[in-house]
């Protein structure tokens, strides 16, 4: 290793090389996120310009930052975010010269999007009837449609004079436009406006691409197989054939979000074709025990290096009876790990945070949930970042109050609020109009908060606080659900205070809408995940349930084939490579089926390739 960065020769000629457009192609453990963070170390430290930094998740923008604290006024010469946090940037700063007035508020809940669609249905006079006389699944599986095409739409940058090329029916395309059209009503986006907005921004205002460019003496990518349609063309417009210090990394292998239009060709081709980019391969892993690396290297053959791997490490795979016993079977075997306490290949004591138990599905999870909690295991589920789901219903009317106090052109959710306060007249203008319709209760007093709350959000604490000591009811597990609602509301604006100068309630709920203001600090206890949830993150000990055909792959993805069952491969990929010592896979002979009954299960396509020489089966 050189002792520049505890780099690798490959590394540091990576982090060292000439201006110019890069490519880094980097297998799983390579030590991409260093090469990443010391390639902007190294730029700043060449120019007074800043670096443009775009990643996919919040947590990998606070990670590299991280390492960068060293360096003088970086907050300032560095801009890192995901796409989208850039776009809501830049549309802040620039919108006006595409017509908005002020910020839209981000919609950025699927249920919103469908009430939407649902509302251009009733608001479509020549398809309503056609509509009304579905089946209510075929009604669901039409909003759907129509969802699907316009995020189409809006990630493959259709301009309206081409809808009809891309879609046969015209009542799919008139609903498209009447969506569009009741959100502008509503002063309000959805997350893929953010980025075409950017891009129509950039593309008819040229003079605020150029001073973007001007801005930024290179733009590094992380992560960059998930790039979609959108973002690439956002970025070439940006670039706009003039910017070429251009730096991507990733790991086509490590492509999962097909479902979003991502594709691992947009780095892998068309970066490499359109900018002549140079081309550097990161196959060593400093990572991942050898067993581990093998067992990926099985399922994707010739994706990683284990030529420098120094602990053992372990891979077993386990068929079980049913889903229960596959649930006790991870019980025991992580009961057994901690009492042990140590293992050479582990690097202090073994203890729950050093524990993930990963799943295709949510669901998956259900049998072990609950003998975590017979156990006393304390686990947490990992949820992917985003918008506070309130638990409580008293919370939920909070929600709604606070998004028509900061947007009253909000329709959708101001009728919302009045179906859940069980007020029937519609002619109400504002939250203080609805809040005098109420009766004396806790109701009322919440409305009349959010009326109180200042715009800059500075007395939310303080008035939320004094809203506590009113919450009395016999009910005690309710009122600890308000409360518990109250106190992760109060951490998101901590969050969001902490990293703000100017606060706006405006800007709390967009910033909350992308994930912003999610406190990304480690919970206690073993984690649970999706692998979808998991990316970028690692564990010494993982455990991988639920690897029975049509759980994982997917039973959808077996039914299409093609590109769907190469994505829940390249799923699987990522779900191995996040363990870092130990990993253990499971899976059910027999799974319990809602009604009731069991269904034999096969082992998964996916682990065929493993024999009883590598693995227990």
């Amino acid at each position: 290793m050189s002792l520049r960065a505890n780099l690798s020769p490959k590394q540091e000629a990576i982090v060292f090389a000439e201006d110019g457009p890069i490519y880094v192609k980097a297998s799983a453990g390579s030590g991409k996120t260093r090469v990443l963070t010391e390639r902007i170390r190294h730029l700043l430290g060449l120019t007074k310009k800043n670096i443009l930094a775009l990643t996919f998740t919040n947590k990998a923008g606070e990670e590299i930052s991280a390492r960068l604290t060293d360096i003088s006024e970086v907050e300032s010469r560095l801009f890192i975010g995901t796409f989208h946090s850039f776009c809501q940037h830049v549309l802040e700063n620039h919108g006006s010269m595409i017509g908005l007035s002020k910020m839209p508020h981000i919609f950025e809940e699927e249920a919103d999007r469908l009430e939407l669609v649902e509302q251009a249905i009733e608001q479509t006079p020549s398809y309503t009837d056609e509509y009304r006389s579905k089946s209510p699944q075929d009604q669901q599986k039409f909003r759907y449609r129509v969802l699907n095409f316009i995020a189409k739409v809006k990630r493959e940058l259709i301009a309206d004079d081409d809808l009809y090329k891309c879609n046969n029916d015209p009542n799919v395309i008139l609903l498209y436009q009447t969506y569009q059209d009741i959100l502008r009503s509503q002063n309000a986006i959805d997350f893929d406006d953010l980025l075409k907005l950017t891009y129509d921004l950039f593309i008819t205002q040229p003079k605020i691409a150029a001073l973007y460019r001007r801005s930024f003496h290179a733009i590094c990518i992380d992560e960059a197989q998930d790039l979609n349609n959108s973002q690439y063309k956002l970025l070439l417009a940006l670039a706009n054939g003039e910017h070429k210090n251009i730096m991507m990394v990733g790991d086509p292998h490590q492509s999962i979000f097909h479902f979003t239009g991502s594709s691992p060709d947009f780095m892998d081709k068309k970066f490499v074709n359109d900018f002549d980019a140079t081309t550097f391969v990161l196959n060593e892993n400093y990572r991942s025990s050898t067993l581990v690396l093998k067992a990926a290297n099985t399922l994707l053959p010739e994706t990683t290096d284990t030529s420098n791997t120094v602990k053992a490490g372990l891979f077993e795979i386990h068929a079980l009876n049913d889903d229960d016993s596959e649930a006790q079977w991870i019980i025991d075997k992580i009961k057994s790990l901690i009492t042990s306490k140590h293992h050479d290949d582990i690097e202090g004591d073994i203890c729950r945070e050093k524990i993930a138990v990963l799943a295709r599905h949510k669901y998956v999870f259900n049998k072990l949930e609950a003998k975590l909690g017979e156990n006393n295991i304390p686990c947490y589920y990992k949820m992917t970042p985003g918008a506070i789901k309130f638990e409580s219903d008293l919370m939920r009317l909070f929600d709604l109050s606070l998004r028509i106090r900061i947007n009253p052109l909000d329709i959708l959710h101001k009728e919302r609020l009045l179906t859940a306060l069980k007020i029937s007249t519609a002619k109400i203008d504002d939250l203080n109009a609805i809040a005098l319709k109420l009766q004396p209760g806790l109701d009322k007093q919440l409305l009349e908060l959010a009326c109180q709350l200042n715009n800059d959000g500075s007395n939310l604490k303080k008035l939320f606080e004094q809203f506590k000591n009113k919450v009395t009811m016999d009910d005690d597990n309710a009122r600890k659900m308000i409360f518990d609602d109250i106190d992760e509301l109060l951490k998101h604006w901590s969050h969001y205070a902490k990293k703000t100068d100017n606060k706006s309630l405006h800007q709390f709920k967009n910033d909350m809408a992308l994930g912003k203001t999610h406190s990304l600090t480690q919970h206690n206890g073993i984690t649970l995940s999706t692998v979808h949830t998991m990316k970028g993150q690692e564990f010494d000990i993982v455990f991988l349930m639920g690897m029975d055909e049509e759980t994982f792959p997917d039973y959808r993805a077996v039914n299409k084939g093609g590109i769907e069952l190469t994505q829940e491969k390249n799923n699987l990929y990522v779900a191995f490579t996040r363990a870092k010592r130990f990993l253990y896979v499971t899976w059910p002979k027999q799974r319990l089926m809602p009604w009731g009954d069991y269904k034999s299960r096969r082992i998964s396509q996916f682990l065929k390739v493993f024999d009883d020489s590598t693995a227990p089966l």
